[in-house]
């Protein structure tokens, strides 16, 4: 009697505490994507080459969620960690690739044969870094249930990204050079890349 219809709270496991770290989570999610943009574009010296670099994070998810749903794991406060660990991994392979292929555009090679030639020669770092990194994980991941979905956000990212870096990632680097040409001639401007 006389206390407000407010004046009383139920809070069940603790979900207001959850919804703050969720939260918190999400604005560091976000500073991490604007901060790495900011370092590949200071990199690059390109606005575009970053973007074309981070595609690597969303050819993650595909392995992300199919490992999540493999191993029945929810999304959660680790999931969302392993999320913001996968944005500065999975960016290492694009940024092998779009490194390679740009010196070889800058010794003259067209844009398919840079591309190709950096497939080449480094296919080997491009597979052997996250496999060792996947052995790394996965005995942690399959003995400590605690840090479990994290193990598995990374893995399956790891695994999606490198195939699809492997696989898609060419083409795309290829119609960002296609583009990017046009717009130049457009303009008048010479290849950026003939030095």
């Amino acid at each position: 009697r006389g206390l407000n219809a407010d004046a009383l709270e139920f809070d069940f496991g603790f979900e207001s505490d959850n919804q703050e770290d969720f939260a918190a989570l999400g604005v560091a999610l976000l500073v991490a994507i604007v901060f790495t943009i900011a370092f590949l574009a200071i990199q690059f010296r390109s606005l575009i080459q970053p973007l074309l670099v981070f595609l690597a994070v969303p050819f993650g998810f595909f392995g992300v969620f199919t490992l999540l749903e493999a191993t029945d794991n929810q999304l959660s406060f680790f999931v969302m960690v392993g999320f913001i660990a996968l944005i500065g991994v999975a960016v290492n392979n694009t940024i092998l690739l779009v490194d390679a292929a740009n010196q070889q555009r800058r010794a003259g090679a067209s844009p398919s044969d840079a591309i190709g030639t950096a497939i080449e020669r480094r296919f080997r770092p491009l597979v052997v870094t996250p496999a060792t990194t996947v052995a790394g994980l996965l005995p942690l991941a399959l003995a400590d249930p605690f840090w479990e979905a994290l193990c598995f956000v990374l893995i399956g990212g790891l695994l999606s990204s490198t195939f699809l870096v492997l696989t898609a990632f060419p083409a795309m680097y290829l119609g960002v050079a296609t583009v990017r040409g046009r717009v130049r001639r457009l303009f008048g401007r010479g290849d950026a890349f003939a030095r």
